[in-house]
C-alpha cells in the first residue's frame, strides 16, 4: 500500500495486468480481495463512484504524468477511470489493459474510490478504443472524456468523435498546443456544431480565472472611470506554450467589451499584435512570450493614458501565490492580490461536478475564433 500524489489521503498499489476482455472480472476479484482483507465485522468497506471518467493521451510520458493525478482527483471525485494511451508500446501485443483500486480510511472503515483501468494500445490499433471504453462504462453515471492530448480534440478525427459521443461533458486543455490559430478554429467550429448537446470546458479558462476576477475589479468604471471607455494599448507577456491560454483571455476581454477583431499579425516567433475596433475606437493587443518559465502568464498591462493625462496600470505575477501592480508602471496604488496557481488536477475534479453549459467561455471561445480569421501568419 503506498501513498499517492502529495498530500493526498488515497492510496493504491501496483496495477496489476490483464487481458482486455478479463477487465471486469478482475476488477470485481480486486475488489473482494479488499473487501476480505479489510472487512472483519466492524470495518465499514464502502465503494463510492460517481461518473466515469474516459482520458485520452497520446504518449507514455503523458500517461506517466496523469497517473501522478489521479488520487488527488478521485480524492474529490470519486469515479471509474478509464485510461487510455493511444501511442503506447504494449510489451507482448498491439493492445493491453491493467487495472487497479484507489481507496482511502474513512473514521469506521474504508472506502474504494475509484476503479481504474489503463487500456494501452499502438498506433495501428487506435480505433478500437471507442468499442472498448463503451463496454466499460457504468451504466446511469455522467460520463466525462478528459482529452489529456496535445493535439486540438477535432483534429485527431474519428477517434477522438467517437469517444465525445459516449461522454456528457468533454474537458480539454489549450495549454501546449502547436499551431494555437489552427487549434482554436478548429475546436470553436466543433464546440458551436454541439448545439447544447454535450459540454465543453478548457482548463485554461479556470486556470485564468483569478485575471479574470482581478480585471474585473480593478477596471471597474466605478474604480477606473476612464479606463475602459479610452483603453488603446494592452501588453501581455507569458512563459512558455501559455500562447494559447492567453488568445484566450484576450478573445473574453474582446467579448465582454464588444471589441471587433479588424486584423493580427506574428511579428516574430515570440512576438505578435491584435487589432480590435470599438466604437470607431482602435486598441492594440501585444503579446509577448518570455524565453522561460512555466505556462502561465507574467505580466498584463492596460494603458488608457493620454499625453495630457497619463493613466496605465501594470499586473505582474510575483510567485504562484501572488499577483501585483508594479509601482513603476503603474498610475494606480500598488496593490498585491491573492491569486494561486492551481494544479490540474485541482481544475480537473473541480469540473467534473459541473453540469452547466459556460455561455460566458463559449462567447469568448467564438471571440478568439474571431481573432483568428483575421490573423495573418
Amino acid at each position: 500500500m503506498n501513498p499517492n500524489h502529495g498530500a493526498s489521503k488515497v492510496v493504491t498499489e501496483a496495477p496489476k495486468k490483464v487481458n482486455i476482455a478479463d477487465i471486469e472480472s478482475g476488477l470485481g476479484l480486486l475488489w473482494s480481495q479488499f473487501n476480505q482483507a479489510n472487512s472483519d465485522g466492524h470495518t465499514v468497506v464502502m465503494r463510492a463512484c460517481m461518473s466515469n471518467l474516459i482520458i485520452y493521451c497520446d504518449t507514455p510520458q503523458e500517461a506517466d504524468i496523469i497517473s501522478q493525478e489521479i488520487a488527488a482527483i478521485v480524492d474529490v471525485h470519486p469515479a471509474r477511470i478509464l485510461l487510455l494511451l493511444g501511442n503506447g508500446k504494449p510489451s507482448e501485443s498491439n493492445m493491453a489493459a491493467q487495472i487497479a483500486i484507489y481507496y482511502t480510511a474513512l473514521d469506521d472503515g474504508w472506502q474504494v474510490c475509484a476503479e481504474r483501468i489503463d487500456v494501452i494500445s499502438t498506433a495501428a490499433l487506435v480505433e478500437r478504443l471507442p468499442s472498448i471504453t463503451r463496454a466499460l462504462l457504468v451504466g446511469d453515471l455522467p460520463t466525462t472524456l478528459w482529452w489529456a492530448s496535445q493535439r486540438p480534440p477535432p483534429m485527431a478525427g474519428e477517434m477522438f468523435f467517437q469517444l465525445a459521443e459516449l461522454a456528457n461533458q468533454i474537458i480539454y486543455d489549450n495549454v501546449g498546443w502547436i499551431n494555437p490559430a489552427q487549434g482554436v478554429a478548429a475546436m470553436t467550429r466543433w464546440v458551436a456544431a454541439q448545439q447544447n448537446i454535450q459540454i465543453v470546458h478548457n482548463l485554461a479558462w479556470r486556470r485564468f480565472a483569478g485575471w479574470r476576477k482581478l480585471i474585473s475589479q480593478v477596471l471597474d468604471p466605478q474604480a477606473e472611470p476612464s479606463a475602459l471607455e479610452s483603453l488603446h494599448t494592452i501588453e501581455i507577456a507569458h512563459g512558455p506554450h501559455a500562447l494559447p491560454m492567453t488568445w484566450l483571455l484576450t478573445g473574453w476581454l474582446a467579448n465582454q467589451l464588444k471589441w471587433q477583431a479588424i486584423d493580427g499579425k506574428r511579428l516574430s516567433d515570440s512576438e505578435l499584435v491584435w487589432r480590435f475596433r470599438h466604437n470607431n475606437h482602435d486598441i492594440k493587443v501585444h503579446v509577448t512570450r518570455l524565453p522561460k518559465g512555466d505556462p502561465l502568464i507574467y505580466q498584463l498591462l492596460f494603458d488608457w493614458g493620454k499625453p495630457e493625462r497619463p493613466g496605465r496600470i501594470c499586473f505582474k505575477r510575483l510567485d504562484n501565490e501572488r499577483i501585483g501592480i508594479s509601482e513603476e508602471l503603474s498610475t494606480v496604488p500598488p496593490r498585491v492580490f491573492t491569486a494561486h496557481v492551481p494544479e490540474r488536477s485541482t481544475l480537473v475534479s473541480a469540473q467534473l461536478a459541473q453540469r452547466n453549459r459556460d455561455k460566458i467561455f463559449e462567447n469568448a471561445l467564438k471571440a478568439s475564433n474571431a481573432m483568428t480569421t483575421v490573423f495573418q501568419q
